[in-house]
């Protein structure tokens, strides 16, 4: 059997070796992705152990912050141990952060106070300090670009300030942007001068620990719900395992999709490895027979015939494993850089296991199944050239074939291997699906860039301007009649509390005239009795119920009649109108409402001179959105274009190598019948044509079934897709061309794939297969 093994492997290397090569691709992804699940999660364990980042965090301001609160947060259930800290809490501005300005929640602590719980690791530093001097979290120093020793400028409160930074530290408790708060840590005299410039930011944050076995978000619930009852403003509330899944859902969506298409190319190998096999069991029929009348049981040959799909599947898989050690830290660093913390992707002995046992054993499944024949052939029926298959399926004659004599060649060989023809045209089913996908994603994130940023993010107009209080309609009118301004919109981010539980609300009476329409089910709130609430919130709260909404110390009921999303919040977020809000915060009626200024992405430069030329006495400060909007653009399409150039030259890749092997294996099987075609006069290309032809109508098929399928399936696909991350309405176009072009391009392309395989007929000899 050995023999007979090695037979195969000579005889059918090149087949062989596209298999292998299939099996490489389909080991390097799986190997990648389970790396990835079995190393990222360990490692933000370890990292949130070793720095004992605590389960809970509420912060509160200063003055409610007495020794009954502490004592309230200590009777919870749940709650094991709780530290307190002095820290600051405010909006912020980050100016350059990536090259525009950068607003989120900024939390300064005392970097020289000894802490027991959320402790940070310094991991680069400037090597100078001072009062003037800042530590920067690990997230704001890579994604924002800066370095030790650079000048950070921070706008708090209305207030420019500037720093020296003076390192980079490793913090598990905020992480990045998911949270909305950025983590910022200043010397002992830095901080307390921030103290004294900035008194209403004065906070204490308790940190807690959970009693073993405690559900940290019940327990924060239930920390807010009680602080709620006793009268106590909260102004942040976080628990680890909600910033966990914010910060870890880049690396979930990159397994999930290297599963997918990990999967899909090991599908497409198998079929090919079956294919293969019951060719060879038809082509060697004979020989087969006479193993069999020699004394050879069906079971001895098949192990001979299945021994080196396995031994390629192995060392293919070996090849992958090693080519994902390559791969994997580059994802690492792409998946470091939106956590927010120190990952360096390595190999893992359980990944490389997991990755071998699975390709194996599905490899001998599909291989016995190809073989499973052998079990049933009858030496005499195989000698004498009978075949069950050629009993069950028969080939039409010539002259019953319609056409010319051309045509009727080219339909009798198309219909000659029904094997051949569906794996031909499942394989141009699959692939158009994969083209149509990318082909999708590279629409909307480059031809199209603002439908993926409106998916993954929130209201943004081209620029932001802050009035002066009390001169908001003033301003709104004013920058209104500024050539260029499309809209104007007042447009407010609160804070207010529901289910004991903190969270974002956006405020305005015009959520209709919005760009992003983030409203996903039901309406937008139009009465101050009204709210809209987050995906998060969707479940406990259906549309027509009352749900309770505090601020400071009161609470009021209003009426859910929608649901918003919201990717950066996690779904944790609402709308409420003017006067709803209003409601909740009195003052809110004549305090300044931020103003939302929209324009073509051309002109924002030019409005922000003209607001503060004309408007300087109006408005206090105007952000650039734009820049921060052509950014994220810029880094998701760059991210969004990869992975489609990755899907589509997988899509090639995987087209010629199952040609390659369907044709040389159709040469190989009628290689008498096309000698006799040469002595009878027809020339190579017009045999090579012929294949081509007789591989076009399972190609064209595959291919118009895909693009149907996939004109009806990519959005439900994509909004599946994005749902991982949170996202219940994608604002993705899906062009009805777009499948199209993808099957007439692929159809195209097997065509000259085709051509391109079926060289070795030009080697075909008459005489010799007649000396033979």
């Amino acid at each position: 059997m050995r023999t007979l093994a090695l037979h195969q492997w000579r005889r059918n290397k090149g087949t062989f070796l596209g298999f292998g090569a299939i099996i490489l691709i389909a080991a390097c992804m799986l190997g990648s992705a389970l790396t990835l699940l079995c190393t990222v999660g360990p490692r933000y364990t370890a990292l949130a152990d070793e720095l004992h980042t605590a389960d809970v965090d509420i912060v509160v301001p200063r003055a409610a912050a007495t020794a009954d609160v502490c004592e309230l947060i200590n009777g919870t259930a749940g709650v094991g141990t709780i530290e307190p800290h002095a820290v600051l809490l405010m909006d912020a501005q980050i100016h350059d952060f990536r090259g525009t300005d950068f607003a989120i929640r900024t939390m300064i602590t005392d970097a020289d106070a000894p802490r027991t719980l959320n402790q940070t690791r310094v991991l680069a530093t400037s090597g100078d300090s001072g009062d003037l001097y800042i530590y920067i979290a690990q997230y704001t120093a890579r994604f924002g670009q800066f370095a030790p020793g650079d000048r950070i400028e921070l706008q708090l409160a209305g207030h420019d300030e500037s720093f020296r930074i003076a390192g980079v530290i490793e913090e598990m408790e905020f992480g990045n942007a998911g949270s909305q708060i950025l983590a910022f840590s200043a010397p002992a005299a830095r901080f307390t001068q921030l103290e004294r410039a900035y008194p209403q930011a004065r906070m204490t944050e308790y940190a807690v620990s959970v009693s073993a076995g405690a559900d940290p978000r019940a327990v924060r619930s239930h920390i807010e719900r009680a602080l709620a009852d006793a009268g106590v403003p909260v102004a942040a509330a976080i628990d680890c395992d909600s910033v966990r899944a914010t910060r870890t859902m880049v690396s979930q969506l990159i397994i999930f999709i290297l599963v997918a298409f990990a999967v899909l190319v090991t599908v497409v190998s198998l079929a090919l490895c079956t294919f293969h096999i019951r060719n060879i069991v038809e082509t060697d029929r004979t020989d087969m027979g006479v193993l069999k009348a020699l004394g050879y049981t069906g079971a001895m040959i098949s192990r001979a015939m299945m021994a080196p799909y396995l031994l390629v599947c192995v060392g293919a898989t070996l090849a992958g494993l090693a080519l994902s050690t390559l791969a994997t830290p580059a994802i690492g660093s792409l998946i470091a850089l939106q956590a927010g913390f120190t990952f360096h992707a390595q190999a893992d002995a359980r990944a490389w296991l997991i990755t071998i046992a699975a390709l194996a054993g599905v490899t001998l499944l599909f291989a016995w199944i190809g073989v499973r024949s052998l079990r049933a052939l009858q030496p005499i029926e195989a000698i004498r050239g009978i075949s069950a298959r050629s009993q069950r399926h028969t080939v039409r004659p010539l002259n019953r074939m319609p056409g010319n004599v051309r045509t009727a060649i080219s339909l009798q060989q198309a219909a000659a291997s029904p094997s051949r023809n569906l794996l031909v045209g499942c394989m141009a089913f699959l692939m158009t699906l994969i083209v149509s996908f990318a082909a999708v994603l590279t629409y909307n994130a480059t031809v199209t860039p603002d439908n993926l940023y409106n998916t993954l993010s929130a209201e943004t107009p081209q620029v932001v301007a802050t009035p002066v209080q009390g001169e908001t309609t003033e301003a709104m009118q004013r920058i209104r009649a500024i050539p260029g301004v499309q809209n104007v919109i007042a447009y407010t981010t609160a804070r207010v509390g529901i289910d004991g539980t903190q969270m974002p609300a956006f405020v305005s009476d015009d959520f209709d005239a919005t760009r992003n329409d983030i409203r996903y089910e039901g309406n937008h709130p139009a009465t101050a009795h009204e709210i809209a609430m987050g995906s998060a919130l969707a479940d406990a709260h259906p549309i027509g119920s009352k749900v309770t909404v505090s601020h400071g110390g009161t609470a009021l009921s209003y009426t859910v009649v929608g649901y918003i999303q919201s990717v950066n919040d996690g779904g944790t977020v609402c709308e409420l109108t003017n006067a709803g809000y209003t409601r909740l915060a009195p003052d809110f009626a004549h305090s300044p409402h931020t103003l939302y200024v929209y324009c073509d992405g051309a002109d924002t430069a030019r409005v922000i001179r003209a607001i503060e030329s004309t408007c300087g006495d109006l408005v206090t400060h105007t952000t650039d959105m734009e820049r921060m909007r052509e950014t994220s653009q810029q880094m998701y399409g760059s991210i969004m274009s990869a992975v489609s150039l990755a899907m589509l030259i997988l899509a090639i890749g995987l087209t010629s190598l199952v040609l390659m092997m369907v044709v040389r294996s159709t040469i190989v099987c009628e290689r008498r019948r096309f000698g006799i075609l040469k002595a009878l006069g027809y020339t190579s290309g017009q045999l090579m044509r012929q294949i081509a032809a007789a591989l076009m109508p399972a190609t064209a098929a595959g291919a118009v079934l895909g693009a149907l399928v996939a004109g009806m399936a990519a959005r439900p696909v994509t909004d599946a897709l994005f749902a991982t991350v949170g996202v219940m309405r994608s604002q993705f176009d899906h062009p009805a061309l777009l499948p199209i072009a993808a099957a007439l391009a692929l159809t195209a392309v097997q065509g000259a794939f085709a051509l391109g395989f079926a060289t070795p007929i030009r080697t075909i000899s008459p005489y010799q297969l007649i000396t033979e």
